[in-house]
């Protein structure tokens, strides 16, 4: 039968628990932190809090992850640091299967960009519940045995010694010094642990403090003013194509980053055009940026700012289908703005206006404008089509020509 762990096994066992849960807050933290918008969609893609609670959640989960990191690597406040990991990790992968038990297509946002799935991607519940599940364990396991090695909890401890009375215990090898030593040693042990236990309580606090302060912070950064709109277009309808009168209504959500919305473009475009032509059919193109961290230079927004510019230019569509006919893989830089000018030069927008609207990211803002206001109005993927108001839930050609008809 094995015996119980050496003591010193278990701290430095501690201590590597203590710096992988560290680092991986610090990733989660640090991956949110730069985009409240892009962290409140996150939240919002699990579909289970009300719109002022996923917004709080957003704006104060990087800045409740960073701290438990720092916690974490210093040893400092161990325990609260590892129940509160603990409690963190139960959240997430209650939101998880909850998420897989009613089918939604979405990536976790524990640590990453997280939010809703592009059409065609597939999710890794699987993987990702299994991941928070180990890592919930780990945390577990250093709240109950919280002491570790390099840890400053071993300092405060430490600081007892210096208050507690070490007055002259006598000659230790009579009993009476012995009983005075071991009373001396249980009361720095005593106090060494109520100091640990203060710092706890200092830890929750700062932590109730860091997450209020951050929701403060991220809900200013979010809040700025959209800038200008581009002309003919609204947040509400997008770029409109097609008769004012026209008798049926097709919103198409799309993100220039979106290899589905290609898909969509080169397999259904040719018919929206035609519907288009004949009067019946009008097309808001919502254009939005819900892709941004599948590029290192923000892609999606750069373009979709171009998208607007071309809007201005009045060659919104040919644009449109040139920039979705040069679309880059996900996970490269993208095209370049001077890239992105040129091919408005071949649509027909030759004036430095455009070129300087597209450089300038004129209409950046009213592209976070649209995109949180259509991430709100529970729009989940891209490309996402509505007929006459009513979701196609699979876009193919066959389901929107049926919507389509039906409605004309």
């Amino acid at each position: 039968m094995a015996g119980p762990v050496p003591v010193a096994a278990r701290e430095w066992a501690a201590t590597l628990a203590r710096v992988v849960l560290a680092a991986i807050w610090a990733w989660a933290g640090a991956s949110k932190i730069g985009d409240p918008a892009a962290a409140v969609r996150a939240v919002r893609a699990y579909r289970l809090l009300p719109e002022w609670l996923a917004q709080g959640v957003g704006y104060g989960l990087p800045f409740l992850e960073l701290t438990l990191a720092v916690l974490l690597l210093a040893g400092l406040a161990t325990r609260v640091a590892a129940v509160a990991s603990a409690a963190l990790l139960a959240v997430f992968l209650a939101g998880m299967v909850s998420a897989a038990a009613r089918g939604l297509q979405i990536e976790c946002g524990c640590f990453g960009g997280g939010g809703d799935l592009a059409a065609g991607q597939s999710t890794s519940y699987p993987w990702e519940i299994g991941r928070d599940a180990a890592l919930l364990l780990v945390s577990l396991a250093l709240a109950r045995w919280p002491r570790s090695r390099l840890a400053l909890d071993d300092r405060v401890r430490a600081s007892a010694a210096s208050t507690v009375d070490a007055h002259r215990v006598g000659p230790r090898r009579t009993a009476e010094a012995r009983r005075r030593m071991v009373e001396l040693a249980d009361r720095r042990r005593r106090e060494g642990e109520r100091r640990v236990r203060i710092a706890g309580a200092a830890a929750v606090v700062l932590l109730l403090l860091v997450g209020g302060v951050g929701v403060a912070m991220q809900a200013g950064r979010d809040s700025a003013p959209a800038g200008p709109t581009p002309q003919a277009v609204t947040a509400e309808n997008g770029v409109t194509i097609g008769r004012a009168d026209a008798r049926v209504v097709v919103d198409l959500y799309e993100d220039p980053q979106c290899p589905a919305c290609r898909q969509f473009e080169q397999e259904i475009g040719p018919s929206l055009a035609e519907w288009i032509q004949s009067g019946s059919t009008k097309v808001n193109y919502h254009v939005v940026s819900f892709l941004d961290r599948a590029s290192s230079t923000h892609y999606s927004s750069r373009a979709a700012n171009a998208f607007y510019c071309a809007a201005d230019a009045g060659v919104f569509v040919r644009y449109h289908d040139l920039l979705y006919a040069a679309q880059p893989a996900e996970g490269t830089p993208g095209l370049p703005d001077d890239q992105l000018v040129q091919f408005g030069r071949q649509a027909g927008a030759t004036s430095d206006s455009f070129a300087q609207c597209v450089t300038s990211g004129r209409y950046s803002g009213f592209v976070g404008e649209i995109t949180e206001r259509s991430s709100r109005a529970g729009v989940v993927a891209t490309p996402t089509v509505l007929v006459n108001g009513a979701p196609i839930q699979t876009p193919t050609l066959e389901a929107v020509r049926a919507a389509v008809n039906e409605a004309s």
